[in-house]
């Protein structure tokens, strides 16, 4: 059996299931067996209207990322199914080789694409690393709680006491184990926590939302009505002015400086 045939035939049980809402639509988010987050394709896949299956196989040809995926098994509506799933480490580099360069720059599709490659993973990253969604190992949850025996009366037999010692013993264990299990719990919180602020420094600034770039794009053509410019000729100016190589690259942070460049070209063209 190869790698692959071995890794398909492996349906893991997730620690964690979990629903995200990005966009207005749902991602299905779990908690691997050994604590890694993870992403099931089904539901990305559908929202950004590409084939599942091509994409698995995309993933299973590229050596960088391809251990990284797994079948676990997913609750849905029918029942439990085995699905892919992509670990988050993943999930931005395969997000970023999807290629958006024969689509039509207007395309709801490409927009789609565009910012789940911008924003998706930061929001994936954020469900992570909340206390909620960490589930410690399975060998560290506690079993159900153990009553603790009463205590036999001063005369009563030895194998009273005996039996009496024994579940104490069981009680001081469970009790042991709980307190291992918190322990277990609050470090791995604290962990992630102090890595969230290096995960946010390393992520881009967000840049235009597909709704300011729809706007951009009516700008420009009310430019180009006001003044004959060619479109190519206004979108060259505007990234000229914000230095960035295209426009859908300018930060969300400066749309109203966007907003005002087009007001002020405007106001020119009509001076003329």
């Amino acid at each position: 059996m190869s790698d692959e045939q071995e890794q398909e035939s492996q349906e893991l049980i997730p620690t964690v299931q979990d629903t995200i809402i990005f966009n207005g639509k749902p991602l299905v988010v779990v908690r691997l067996p050994d604590g890694r987050p993870g992403v099931v394709l089904r539901w990305i896949c559908e929202n950004l209207h590409i084939q599942p299956q091509a994409q698995t196989d995309r993933i299973k040809r590229t050596e960088v990322i391809a251990s990284d995926l797994v079948y676990v098994q997913v609750q849905t509506e029918g029942g439990f199914q085995k699905m892919p799933t992509l670990v988050l480490d993943s999930v931005p580099y395969w997000l970023a080789t999807i290629d958006t360069r024969r689509m039509e720059r207007d395309d709801p599709r490409r927009l789609e694409i565009l910012d789940y490659q911008r924003r998706a993973v930061a929001a994936l990253f954020a469900w992570a690393s909340t206390p909620r969604a960490i589930a410690a190992p399975t060998s560290l949850v506690p079993a159900e709680p153990i009553t603790q025996p009463a205590r036999p009366a001063p005369d009563a037999s030895l194998p009273e006491w005996h039996e009496y010692y024994l579940r104490m013993a069981a009680v001081i264990e469970w009790q042991l184990e709980v307190e291992n299990w918190r322990s277990s719990v609050e470090d791995r919180v604290e962990g992630i926590e102090a890595i969230i602020p290096d995960i946010l420094d390393r992520l881009p600034p967000p840049t235009l939302t597909p709704e300011h770039q729809q706007q951009v794009q009516l700008f420009v053509h009310q430019l180009h009505e006001a003044s004959g410019k060619p479109h190519g000729t206004i979108y060259n100016d505007l990234k000229t002015a914000f230095a960035v190589a295209k426009y859908d690259q300018i930060p969300e942070a400066e749309w109203n400086k966007v907003a005002n460049w087009f007001k002020v070209q405007l106001q020119r063209t009509k001076k003329k």
